[in-house]
Formats: C-alpha cells, sequence, structure tokens
C-alpha cells in the first residue's frame, strides 16, 4: 500500500485567518450619497452594472461592468454613479489582508483575467447564503469566501497578513472596528462591553489604555470626524448631516463640533469652500 500524507500547519504564517465582516449589495438611486469616507477593514466591489468613477485619494478613474475594485483600509475613497447608466455592485468587508500600494499611484481597479465569473460567482454564492438566513449559511459563506480568497492570493491581488488594527489588543480592537463600521448608531457601553467580552470598567480602563481615549469620547470624535467630510464634501444641511452621522439632535451635533474644532459646523464649511 502507498499513502501521501500532507499536514495542515496551523501555526504557519499562512494560518492566519482572514474575515469576511460584511458583504452588501447596492444600485445607484436618487438617495445615493457619495461622500468621500474609508474603512478599518479592505473593501472589494465587483461591479455588476452600470458606469461611474471610483475617487481613491482624490483621483478620479472610470469603472464599468465587469471591473473588480481592491481599496485598502484607511483609504479615502468613494463611488460616483453616471444617472444614466446606474452603478450596481456587491461590496465585501475584509480584515486582515494586505493590499500592497504605493500612495497616489495605486490603481484601485484590478485584472482578473479568466477568473473573473469564478469570482463573481463566488460572491453571489456568498450573498445568496447570508440573504436566505439557511442553517449553516454563514459556513457555507466562509467556505465560498476562502475560495475567492485563494483565486485573488494566487492572482497576488491581495495576501494574508496581520493588519495594524492587531497591533491593538484583539477585544479592544473589536470594539473599535465595530465603532468605525457603526458610528451612526446608538451606543450602550453594555453592548460595547459584551463585544469585548469584558465589564464596563475593564473596557473603559482597556480602550483608554490603548486608545488614549475612552469609548465614548471615540464614537464622539468619530462622528466629528466623518461630519467634517459630509460638511466639506456635501451640500446636506446641518441637520441632516448631524441625523446622518449619529447624533440626537442639531443643537447637540454644533454643541459637540464646535467643542471638537473651535468652530461651528457652518464656519467650517465656509472654511473648506473658501480653500478649495
Amino acid at each position: 500500500m502507498s499513502t501521501a500524507r500532507f499536514e495542515v500547519l496551523n501555526n504557519s504564517s499562512e494560518a492566519i485567518e482572514p474575515k469576511l465582516r460584511y458583504i452588501t449589495h447596492s444600485r445607484y438611486d436618487n438617495e445615493w450619497l457619495s461622500a468621500v469616507h474609508s474603512h478599518s477593514v479592505a473593501e472589494m466591489l465587483d461591479i455588476l452594472e452600470g458606469e461611474g468613477e471610483i475617487v481613491v485619494s482624490g483621483v478620479h478613474r472610470e469603472i464599468q461592468a465587469g471591473d473588480f475594485v481592491v481599496i485598502p483600509p484607511h483609504l479615502m475613497h468613494t463611488e460616483i454613479s453616471s444617472s444614466d447608466n446606474p452603478l450596481e455592485y456587491y461590496c465585501l468587508g475584509i480584515s486582515d489582508i494586505s493590499i500592497g500600494f504605493d500612495g497616489d499611484d495605486f490603481n484601485p481597479i484590478m485584472t482578473l483575467g479568466n477568473s473573473r465569473q469564478n469570482v463573481l460567482n463566488l460572491i453571489r454564492n456568498i450573498y445568496r447564503e447570508m440573504q436566505k438566513q439557511q442553517k449553516a449559511c454563514e459556513l457555507m459563506a466562509k467556505s465560498y469566501f476562502y475560495n475567492l480568497l485563494s483565486i485573488l492570493i494566487r492572482r497576488r491581488i491581495v495576501s494574508v497578513e496581520l493588519d495594524e488594527e492587531k497591533v491593538i489588543r484583539s477585544n479592544i480592537a473589536d470594539v473599535k472596528g465595530y465603532i468605525d463600521e457603526h458610528y451612526a448608531e446608538s451606543f450602550s457601553l453594555s453592548g460595547l462591553a459584551d463585544i469585548a467580552a469584558l465589564s464596563k470598567f475593564h473596557l473603559i480602563r482597556q480602550f483608554k489604555s490603548e486608545l488614549g481615549v475612552s469609548p465614548v469620547d471615540y464614537v464622539l470624535r468619530k462622528r466629528v470626524t466623518e461630519a467634517k467630510k459630509l460638511l466639506s464634501g456635501t451640500e446636506l444641511s446641518i441637520s441632516d448631516i448631524a441625523e446622518a452621522v449619529g447624533f440626537s439632535s442639531g443643537s447637540y451635533f454644533s454643541q459637540r463640533f464646535r467643542l471638537a474644532t473651535g468652530m461651528s459646523p457652518m464656519s467650517f464649511r465656509h472654511n473648506s469652500h473658501e480653500m478649495k
């Protein structure tokens, strides 16, 4: 008898487990808000229909059906759709992967070649599993995701690597990541403490030790940061911006914004427009 045996080494560098954080399906409509923003995770967009632009670090590039777009974590970007031929795409948020780029020279539009249809089928399968929510849907979605990831790694589009969030203690990184993605929603210390598997006391102490501010102050700082982008990049009203970033009222938003920046939201908008 001849036997070939191969050990699966879970302690190798390639055993780091990338995580699929979310998958969305988007289509342009009149309520589309093309505001410049960033994420703590990498995003991958598979363009299904339409045409428009992807704007990364201020550089505009045309996109159309069939394109595959990869955006590294923390890179400022937005999507702009043609109104005559609206964009429609899947978007995956993925942590613990590395995407090489060189400043303004980074081109987020990747070439998949003959892997294009296979990649699209896998993304569709992931979305359908999470949409239907049948038994073991997350396990099935992960199996499709790992298949997809192996294609992207072999085509040298991504590599597996711990991202900078892992420098932060893992439970605090989870809380920070949750706030970064859900900053416009209501928060409670109890809910954040549950994410970290800590008591509220230990969450506050560890969060402040790692990031220099309390969880509540970090939420407020994040909301003000996102509000600045909307003030300088859109013509939304102050009350609409306050609601969009999670403040309970326009007056409270103005109060917190002034404390953080030393000026009112209207003054900040006026100054940012003058600088353009």
